[in-house]
């Protein structure tokens, strides 16, 4: 027994030199207060509201926390861009949601998380009126706008925009010399109104009514009973019945509206009607009878080896009566290359084309259209005005408009023949109005016109030439 006593004493204090050498070796634990950064930290981060208004005005203030106490190194991060929030203060104008943390050493606080509402925005009604939807593109027709904002009349206030022109108003009114369709707008502030259209219509030009004497047929036997018939109209009305017809020479009235005699010559009338009178007057031949069959106007006729269309036929003041043709062609001339009188002045027909060159030296090659239609052979001329003028009776047959029914009739016998048709133009005559003008006639009206036909410009020509009638 006291053997085994030994033993467990020697154990016993073995283990106690052991025991005493670890206790010795052991870091102890570390004493609060020792080292803060050591130490785990509490951080925290709390905003004293959870929205603003993005108006950059309202402001949201942050307080950060470490351990439940203010620190200086703390740092408050916006999330949304990685900025430091400077003063601990935040505001916006971008509206939206927008994340924080408070930040120290290596600890964070949890997310705070402010919304940012947009600004809400004052609604204000701004109404464009105009006082008409059409004017009349007259310069003088005028629109009158109106504006309102919420009910009140802010016109004086406000901007108005042609957005068509994108011309702004000086004023409220609006007025157009050109047609077609303008819109407007208007501006109060930073608000607009409504679209508004204005129609601005064309001038109406008054339709101009011409006053008109036809006589049909315009060529008759003068045997007292072959008749021609008149008819007056003014625009698209037949006033025939309310006219006065008159025979220029006597200034006799044709009370009848018809026309005969027994007398061979050219007789000519006019009419008159609500003030007006007739711009030119009209011409009826009446022929011998016994010519009928012989001698037809409107017909292909050769004589003395020339070949054209009669176109009248005419007694002159010594009781001679004369058949004029015009040739199968035309041509687009000068009248001259010269500015120079050359005493072509009076209706003088185939004297008046060949005088000047007969008696006093002047060069045919200065004259395109006189020698051109002398090329036609001895005896065609440039025919006179009057003469023209005949030709223009004939082949509208006393309509003096181009659309008549005969004008087709004469180019159609013109172009089945080898010949060229009469066009809508203005025709050369031989009669001089100074020194670098001429008479034209226009084969598309009752008028001879002079507005500027200049000797060097182009116009057409038509060959005349004439034979006594034996």
């Amino acid at each position: 027994m006291k053997k085994l006593f030994n033993i467990f004493s020697i154990t016993a204090i073995a283990l106690g030199f052991v025991a005493c050498e670890n206790i010795d070796n052991v870091t102890p634990e570390p004493t609060p207060g020792n080292d803060d950064k050591e130490q785990e930290a509490k951080v925290t981060l709390t905003a004293d509201k959870r929205e603003i208004v993005a108006n950059g005005e309202d402001v949201v203030t942050f307080t950060a926390l470490v351990n439940d106490e203010a620190n200086a190194e703390v740092q408050i991060i916006n999330l949304n861009d990685n900025s430091i929030v400077s003063g601990g203060k935040f505001t916006t104008t971008e509206a939206g949601e927008y994340k924080f943390k408070a930040a120290y050493d290596k600890y964070t606080s949890e997310t705070v998380t402010i919304t940012a509402t947009a600004v809400e925005i004052p609604t204000v009604n701004v109404v464009l009126v105009a006082d008409k939807e059409m004017i009349t593109a007259d310069n003088e027709d005028m629109v009158t706008f109106t504006v309102t904002v919420d009910g009140e009349d802010k016109s004086s206030e406000c901007e108005i925009l042609n957005i068509t022109y994108d011309v702004v108003l000086e004023g409220n009114t609006f007025t157009s010399d050109v047609s077609g369709e303008f819109k407007f707008k208007a501006t109060y502030d930073t608000w607009e109104s409504n679209e508004v259209t204005v129609i601005a219509n064309a001038v109406e030009v008054p339709v101009q009514k011409t006053l008109k004497l036809t006589a049909t047929p315009s060529r008759i036997k003068a045997d007292g009973i072959e008749t021609s018939v008149f008819t007056v109209t003014y625009g698209d009305d037949d006033v025939t019945a309310d006219a006065v017809i008159f025979n220029t020479a006597t200034s006799e009235e044709v009370t009848s509206k018809t026309f005969s005699t027994t007398t061979v010559g050219a007789y000519k009338f006019r009419a008159t009607y609500d003030g007006v009178t007739t711009g030119s007057s009209i011409t009826i031949d009446a022929y011998d009878p016994e010519l009928a069959g012989k001698y037809e106007v409107g017909t292909i006729y050769e004589v003395n080896g020339v070949k054209g269309v009669i176109y009248a036929i005419k007694t002159d003041n010594k009781g001679n009566t004369w058949c004029y043709m015009f040739s199968m062609d035309e041509e687009d001339l000068q009248w001259s290359t010269v500015n120079e009188w050359c005493n072509c002045t009076s209706d003088k027909g185939a004297w008046n084309t060949n005088d000047p060159f007969d008696y006093f030296g002047m060069d045919i090659n200065n004259y395109p259209a006189f020698k051109w239609c002398m090329e036609h052979g001895e005896g065609w001329f440039l025919p006179s005005s009057t003469e023209l003028h005949w030709m223009w009776e004939a082949i509208t047959d006393g309509a003096l408009d181009f659309t008549a029914p005969k004008v087709a009739e004469y180019n159609k016998l013109l172009t089945e023949n080898g010949g060229e048709p009469f066009c809508e133009t203005y025709y050369w005559s031989s009669n001089e109005t100074s020194e670098d003008m001429v008479e034209l006639v226009a084969f598309m009206d009752n008028s001879v016109v002079c507005l500027e036909p200049y000797k060097n410009k182009i116009y057409t020509a038509r060959a005349a030439y004439r034979f006594l009638v034996e």
